[in-house]
């Protein structure tokens, strides 16, 4: 009987440089640091030669791609999906949590983090169903292949939400440290329905 594993390669992008901590960034394009030379090596040990390198159209995804290949000595030419870039916070995109603190909808938003849509943001639903759209884009395009997907803590915890069927109010549970790797293979085999093995979070 055919089986075909498509390994999907989670990194969280490089930490972002210089924002006071509790910033919401979001979907704002800012710069990640890439100095630690030491922690871009470890990173990359683990990453195979041989595979497709996926990242948002966010900056910070597309240079930790970069900087994770030259250090095995590879050049690639990352693919760049709108969809898997991070949750959109909408008008709390720059300020603090602390910035917060009096805001009406930030208050009914920790009442129900997954599923209510900051101002003229979107929730961490919508996020999920579009980061699972572009999962099962690629699982059916590059079938049987490793994809290296250098995305953002919203988008790894709705991968992992879709390949262990948790809800997103459960998934952001999950930590991912910048620069972890989480490890998730994607299972098709004729006469059964899809699956899916976790193989590490945050790594």
């Amino acid at each position: 009987m055919s089986v075909c594993i498509t390994k999907f390669w989670w990194v969280r992008h490089a930490p972002v440089k210089s924002l006071a901590e509790g910033r919401i960034y979001g979907q704002r394009d800012v710069g990640c640091n890439l100095r630690d030379v030491d922690s871009l090596i470890k990173a990359a040990a683990p990453l195979p030669q041989d595979a497709l390198w996926v990242t948002s159209s966010l900056s910070r995804t597309k240079k930790t791609a970069h900087a994770l290949a030259e250090q095995k000595g590879w050049k690639v030419k990352p693919l760049a999906y709108k969809d898997l870039m991070e949750q959109n916070f909408g008008l709390w995109q720059s300020k603090t949590w602390d910035d917060l603190d009096d805001d009406a909808d930030a208050k009914a938003f920790w009442d129900d983090p997954a599923g209510l849509c900051p101002p003229d943001g979107e929730s961490f639903e919508s996020l999920c169903k579009r980061v699972e759209k572009c999962i099962n884009h690629l699982a059916r395009k590059y079938a049987g292949q490793n994809i290296i997907c250098v995305t953002h803590a919203g988008t790894i915890r709705a991968a992992l939400a879709q390949a262990l069927g948790m809800s997103p109010t459960a998934a952001l549970r999950l930590q991912l440290d910048t620069l972890s790797l989480s490890k998730i293979d994607h299972i098709t085999q004729e006469g059964r329905a899809d699956s899916w093995t976790v193989k590490g979070v945050n790594i």
